[in-house]
Order: structure tokens, then C-alpha cells, then sequence
């Protein structure tokens, strides 16, 4: 398995909002034809104490699946999609690893809210040939969080209705080892 569902606390949740930028940025991303492959409102989380307390409770729920030496976070990203804006399929990889020689090994998203309509979080887990190629993943009472491989494709479908908000963020560790 190279994903699993778990819940982070609420009150983890709580700090890590305390520490978000106030103003969010217009992010939009472009795939190679042009169209809009990404139309969102972001801010960041850089605060390191924070972060590597979501990088701890992160890492050990990856244990289930994962055997990737992690070492590192990144720093965390709150997203906001109103109606009709979306992330389309994409990966989270980078082409070429950071300075440091880590590279983005987990990626995670904690979903904050359900009263929106449309907005699911779907991941590839059976191939693009495939029929059903993904399985959808939302909030749910006891599990609130989705982590991944971050080379698993994925996407967050159109808005319908209401403002989707979430977490997400990339563990590292060394590209080789």
C-alpha cells in the first residue's frame, strides 16, 4: 500500500492555523497547453517549531506503508478553492532535487471542511488505463487526512458549491538511500 488515511487532532489543526499568513495569494498553474491546470487561494506555514511537529505525527503514520528515509519538512501550505476552482492530476515530485539533495519522498493534505459540494480528492491508485483508475477520499468523521506517495497522481475536482479548505505538505529525505 502507498497511501494511508488518518486523523490529525484538532488541536494540532488550531496551532498550525495560528501560524498561516493572513493575506492569501491568487495560485494558478498552467499546464503545458496553457489551460489552467490549477485556480486556488494559498498562504504558508513556515514556522519551523510547528512544522516539525506535523513533520512527527506525519512520518510515524507513513510508517504503515513507507520505508523512505525522512528527515525533513517543507513548509506547510493552507488552500482555499471557492466554486468552480480546482487542481487538476499532477504529481508532487520535483524535476531536480533541492540543494540539500532531498527531494519530496510523502505528501499529505488534512481536510479542514465538508460544507462545500464537489472538491474531492481523488488519487491514482490503480493506473491511467484503468477502470476506476482512482479512489475518492474525504473528510470523514474519525480521518480527516490523506497520506501519500508523492510521485501518486492526484487532483482536487471543481467546486460546486461552498469554499474547500485543506492542509497540505511534502516530506523529504536524500534522493538516494
Amino acid at each position: 500500500m502507498n497511501y494511508c488515511t488518518a486523523n490529525v487532532s484538532n488541536e494540532l489543526i488550531k496551532d498550525i492555523l495560528r501560524f498561516k499568513e493572513k493575506e492569501l495569494k491568487e495560485s494558478s498553474v498552467n499546464d503545458a497547453s496553457g489551460l489552467i491546470k490549477r485556480n486556488s487561494s494559498i498562504s504558508w506555514i513556515k514556522d519551523r517549531t510547528i512544522c516539525q511537529r506535523v513533520f512527527s505525527v506525519i512520518k510515524d503514520k507513513a510508517a504503515d506503508f513507507s520505508n523512505l528515509y525522512l528527515d525533513n519538512i517543507e513548509p506547510l501550505q493552507y488552500s482555499k478553492y471557492d466554486t468552480t476552482q480546482e487542481y487538476g492530476w499532477h504529481q508532487d515530485l520535483n524535476n531536480n532535487p533541492y540543494d540539500d539533495g532531498r527531494i519530496r519522498k510523502i505528501s499529505f493534505s488534512i481536510f479542514l471542511n465538508n460544507n462545500f459540494e464537489g472538491g474531492e480528492f481523488d488519487l491514482e491508485i490503480y493506473g491511467p488505463d484503468a477502470n476506476p483508475r482512482y479512489i475518492s477520499i474525504w473528510k470523514r468523521h474519525s480521518e480527516n487526512c490523506v497520506i501519500f506517495n508523492s510521485d501518486m497522481w492526484h487532483r482536487v475536482r471543481p467546486v460546486k458549491s461552498g469554499v474547500r479548505e485543506s492542509i497540505v505538505g511534502w516530506l523529504l529525505g536524500p534522493a538516494i538511500r
